[in-house]
């Protein structure tokens, strides 16, 4: 009788043991996080570098734009080739302690809502929810090849909790310029080199060969939300005014209905023949002609007495609030021009959230970049693309 109560006592023991253990870290948290560019060598310019945070109890700052103690533990999550792993598809890490971590998320969740589940295998399985909550700084990276000060900014967040995380005052809605809330869309195009590549002679060393040498990468940025421009396109692009000696733009503020333009370009000199400046003008203007991003004089609904439809007698464009275009030598990871344009407003925005419509990164916006760029030849003579917006959901 005593053997079996003994029995029973020590089953009710390790009964007793497991469940604390399981219940060990009820605060934990799972931060997954987009730390930047990555060192995927045939793609640098691929945005490969992400990486788990966990805590035990993760303590937000109030102030935004603070950084929170150090994770318990971090591990680098695989690329996946360029793939953004925070999707429905799932990705897996093994934490330093042989915790295995994976996470399905729904990559287009606005900030703010459940975004999917974090599950793990350890002490008997374990799932976590997952929160969109992007734009907040949270470590230092993992991969610092690229960038040794590169930081890892909040995607989503997992906990068991029933809501997202608040969001602090001094929290803007939309993630900071360092973060990537979806995977780019990305284009390239390759010519023949103006100059054949070297090759060895017998008995000669072989010639000293720059990688990526030739190699322009242009990112694109866009806004989801948009505005009315109560114009010609051509008169928009006409406000990009520049100065051909120091390859700057120099051109004012652009006043709208209730809402100011800021631009802003610059670029090097190519040859004596074309300049980086003016080729990110002519691209920008290229995009508003052939794009869906940009709606040459739209039709009005319900207002023609025929067939319900009519354009408006003045000329206007139906324009992102935001976009930018910038072009780097991969060679040598230099900028080596830059052209954007903003929008502030007079008064405060009311209204539903705009979310990025990723189908509209299609060849009728890569294809006339690409044909532009090629402007560049001989000096650049392969061009990738990578276009995404931001933010992700404009509000």
């Amino acid at each position: 009788m005593s053997a079996t109560k003994f029995v029973v006592g020590v089953a009710a023991m390790a009964a007793l043991l497991a469940s604390t253990q399981a219940q060990e870290y009820r605060s934990e948290d799972l931060i997954l996080c987009d730390c930047g560019t990555g060192d995927y060598p045939d793609h640098p310019e691929w945005s490969t570098s992400r990486q788990m945070n966990w805590y035990k109890d993760i303590k937000w700052p109030e102030d935004a734009y603070a950084y929170p103690d150090a994770p318990d533990m971090a591990v680098q999550v695989p690329f996946n080739d360029g793939l953004y792993p925070w999707i429905p598809k799932g990705a897996t890490a093994k934490m330093p302690n042989d915790d295995v971590w994976t996470a399905y998320i729904e990559d287009g969740t606005p900030d703010g809502f459940k975004a999917g589940s974090a599950v793990t295998t350890k002490e008997g399985g374990q799932m976590l929810n997952c929160w969109a909550y992007r734009g907040r700084p949270v470590s230092a990276a993992l991969n610092k090849t690229v960038n040794p000060d590169a930081v890892c900014w909040s995607a989503f967040v997992c906990n068991r909790d029933e809501t997202a995380p608040p969001r602090p005052g001094d929290m803007g809605s939309q993630s900071s310029t360092s973060t990537a809330s979806s995977a780019p869309a990305t284009s390239f195009f390759s010519t023949t080199p103006a100059t054949p590549v070297p090759t060895t002679t017998d008995g000669e060393p072989a010639p000293t060969m720059t990688p990526d040498t030739g190699a322009l990468f242009v990112s694109a940025s866009v806004s989801p939300r948009f505005i009315n421009w109560n114009n010609t396109w051509e008169s928009f692009i006409s406000k990009f005014a520049w100065d051909q000696t120091t390859g700057r733009c120099v051109a004012k503020p652009v006043r709208g209905d209730g809402f100011t333009i800021n631009i802003d370009c610059a670029g090097i000199r190519i040859d004596s023949d074309s300049h980086m400046t003016l080729i990110l003008i002519r691209a920008l203007n290229e995009v508003g002609l052939n794009s869906t991003w940009f709606n040459q004089n739209p039709v009005v609904p319900g207002q023609n007495s025929g067939n319900g439809n009519r354009t408006n007698a003045t000329s206007w464009v139906v324009m992102p609030e935001s976009f930018s275009l910038q072009a780097t030598d991969k060679s040598n990871q230099h900028a080596i021009g830059y052209l954007s344009y903003n929008t502030t407003y007079d008064n405060f925005i009311s209204g539903p959230c705009s979310t990025c419509d990723t189908s509209r990164f299609d060849s009728q916006f890569f294809d006339p970049i690409i044909e532009v760029m090629q402007g560049t030849y001989p000096l650049y003579n392969s061009y990738s693309i990578q276009a995404q917006c931001h933010p992700w959901m404009a509000c």
